[in-house]
């Protein structure tokens, strides 16, 4: 069991949820399913920030792998990436 404390326009506003969409009993039901949504939607989002990062250090090492030593590019660097990038892409 949990209890939980909400302000009164909140609790005014599940009560109007909870009447007019008919697909929830009671505030109870009502919260117990946004949590269970909340839960799997911050699941699904940490899963997605774990490719996330695992991707960026892929990247990174290949940048490194590339000559890469970290800061800021110069524009001579980015025009000579972008250009590779072109050909590599058959445009040049």
């Amino acid at each position: 069991m949990l209890s939980v404390e909400v302000d009164d326009r909140l609790a005014k506003a599940i009560d109007n949820v909870v009447a007019v969409s008919g697909a929830y009993s009671s505030r109870s039901e009502f919260l117990k399913d946004s949590i269970r949504k909340n839960l799997a939607e911050s699941m699904e989002m940490s899963e997605w920030m774990k490719d996330f990062r695992e991707s960026t250090k892929k990247l990174a090492a290949v940048a490194r792998s590339r000559g890469y030593k970290g800061g800021l590019l110069s524009r001579k660097e980015k025009d000579k990436i972008a250009k590779e990038y072109l050909k590599e892409k058959g445009f040049i």
